[in-house]
């Protein structure tokens, strides 16, 4: 099966990183690759034997401490210069072939080299380079090689041995960091220093043989595992193992970055008891309309998530602009057919009336507006009685295609506006165990301008796509209308970092708990499908671009589904796949 350019290789890196730790519980905040994209086997192995070795918690609050510095990026590949010597010497006592492993990685750190240009090959001139570069010598037997005493002297102090503890190394990495790198700044003066920390990163950061990116860089930034720029992290806890103050400021991070929630506390709870369960057991969700609160968060990697999203918000408008005749052309094709398709779906429109039929969810106007239209009457002039749900897949793998998804929901959604048919759009994505869902359209919501805040999308993290759906149902229970279609822009390849739980003997599901993704992750989503049309919600697919799993697809969706390539086919495409939902609701 096709997966995920982003997700394979990291899957492949978090599983090296589990098996060296022996420990499957919790989410690593730093993988390691090779700048063909390739992992790090050896390194991801170090990661994996500091967890086991050192205290996560201690070791957790040096990175957070790091990540708040103004050299962050260099600090964090420095550390891990010295982590990898005391790990490398804790472990080796038990596990002899680490010796081996040690070696070949040093021989492959210096053939990576062999296969770059001259001009790749002089512009390194990274410190995090110079230190590496001198442990793989020293490795294969050769003398460092640091011409410059300031930097032989931090290569020294970076000689971590095994005996010392996670306190130990956190209270000496910080001595000597604050010894190095006196103009180290404070988390509360980022803006200040911007600019000058973007030259230090050309400066200091080449492009090296070997990186260590902390995990959430890639589900957050859109940073390939090849380009690899360190930036904010998480600690890397399984979040149904976290205690309460971890997930506190967990659910502070994703409303800082996603906006404030959209039900309150009861509901929320209410929600996830109920849908949080089965497969998706120890996860959580976040609704959301992306409304900001009036305080911005002090965190640094809040802040740089919404200068991120505010960024991406320039280039989707930005990108619509550049191509609006065709665009425009897409929304009146595209009304057009669905307006077609309306002519064989005549509906009498309900009204609220004061005799009739009881309507049941009005009855509350009654009891404390006075209302008397209470009642449910028809008129003979017809409209469509269903409403659309427009539901975007918003992880990591769709970061090379944002612009192109954005406007392509707007297309979606304004032709729908336009025929009067009640849309809703909000888009997915998990990051921290928590599944996002964030509205950008209600059904109450028809002028362009509404229409617009589509352009807010933007993609991170993972995608849980079986709990989206669940999720997406609930939404959809605030319908105006009788009948109900769900379309999901999507590759059609669910992947998260939480696994699926392990579940008791004699259940349909495995005994040992599962990775979220490939076929595991594809059934899940396929069996919502079908608990959703189960429901009378009619549900399709839509899938864009290259990347897109036709079989994933024709699993999740049956035939239900549609791929599109080109934009210049999508107006057509979407239009004959919305078409053969309305014929299903005329013959229902």
């Amino acid at each position: 099966m096709q997966e995920k350019k982003l997700p394979r290789p990291q899957r492949r890196a978090l599983n090296i990183i589990w098996t060296a730790a022996g420990d499957y519980s919790f989410t690593p905040s730093f993988t390691a690759f090779w700048q063909d994209g390739e992992p790090d086997f050896y390194m991801n192995s170090i990661i994996g034997y500091v967890h086991k070795w050192y205290d996560p918690d201690i070791m957790g609050e040096l990175f957070d401490q790091i990540n708040r510095s103004f050299l962050r990026e260099t600090l964090d590949g420095l550390l891990w210069v010295a982590l990898e010597s005391c790990a490398y010497e804790r472990e080796s006592a038990q596990r002899p072939v680490l010796s081996e492993m040690r070696l070949r990685h040093a021989e492959t750190f210096f053939a990576q080299e062999l296969s770059r240009s001259r001009q790749q090959w002089m512009a390194q001139n990274s410190l995090v380079y110079a230190l590496q570069a001198a442990r793989c010598r020293l490795v294969l037997g050769k003398e460092a090689g640091l011409v410059n005493p300031w930097e032989r002297r931090l290569f020294a102090d970076l000689q971590y041995n095994g005996a010392m503890t996670a306190q130990e190394i956190r209270e000496r990495t910080l001595q000597v960091f604050r010894r190095y790198f006196p103009i180290l700044s404070s988390p509360g003066r980022p803006s200040v220093l911007a600019g000058l920390r973007q030259k230090f990163r050309r400066f200091l950061l080449r492009r090296l043989p070997s990186r260590l990116v902390r995990t959430d860089t890639l589900l957050m930034t859109g940073v390939l595992p090849g380009e690899g720029r360190v930036a904010e992290g998480r600690r890397g806890l399984d979040v149904g193992r976290q205690n309460p103050a971890v997930q506190k400021a967990d659910l502070l991070y994703i409303e800082g970055c996603f906006g404030k929630p959209l039900y309150t506390e009861e509901e929320w709870r209410r929600i996830e008891d109920e849908l949080c369960r089965d497969a998706h057991a120890r996860c959580h969700l976040y609704f959301t309309d992306g409304q900001q609160g009036a305080a911005p968060s002090p965190d640094a990697a809040v802040q740089k998530v919404r200068r991120d999203a505010a960024a991406q918000m320039y280039r989707n408008k930005a990108h619509f602009q550049g191509r609006y005749r065709l665009y425009r052309a897409s929304i009146t094709r595209l009304s057009e057919q669905i307006r077609s398709s309306l002519l064989v779906y005549p509906q009498p429109i309900r009204v609220r009336s004061r005799s009739g039929v009881l309507f049941p969810s009005q009855i509350w106007r009654g009891l404390y507006l006075d209302d008397p239209r209470v009642f449910m009457d028809t008129l003979d002039e017809s409209e469509a009685d269903f409403s659309v749900d427009l539901m975007l897949d918003a992880s990591a793998s769709r970061l090379q295609s944002q612009e192109i998804i954005a406007a392509q929901g707007y297309v979606i959604a304004r032709s729908l506006q336009l025929c009067r048919i009640p849309v809703q759009v909000f888009s997915f994505l998990s990051v921290r165990g928590y599944t996002v869902l964030q509205r950008f359209v209600d059904y109450s919501q028809t002028d362009p301008g509404q229409a617009e805040h589509i352009f807010r999308y933007f993609a991170a993290g993972w995608n849980r796509d079986g709990l989206a759906l669940r999720s997406a149902g609930r939404l959809m229970e605030d319908s105006p209308a009788r009948n109900r279609l769900l379309i999901v822009l999507t590759d059609a390849s669910p992947n998260d970092d939480r696994r699926i739980p392990a579940t008791p003997a004699g259940s349909s599901r495995s005994l040992v708990s599962q990775d979220y993704s490939g076929q595991a992750g594809v059934k899940d989503t396929a069996a919502e499908v079908r608990a959703l049309r189960k429901k009378d919600v009619y549900v399709c697919g839509i899938l864009t671009g290259a990347d897109g799993d036709t079989r994933a697809a024709r699993e999740i969706f049956g035939n239900d589904f549609v791929r599109i390539e080109k934009m210049e086919r999508f107006s057509e495409a979407a239009g004959v796949l919305i078409q053969q939902q309305i014929q299903k609701l005329t013959l229902r």
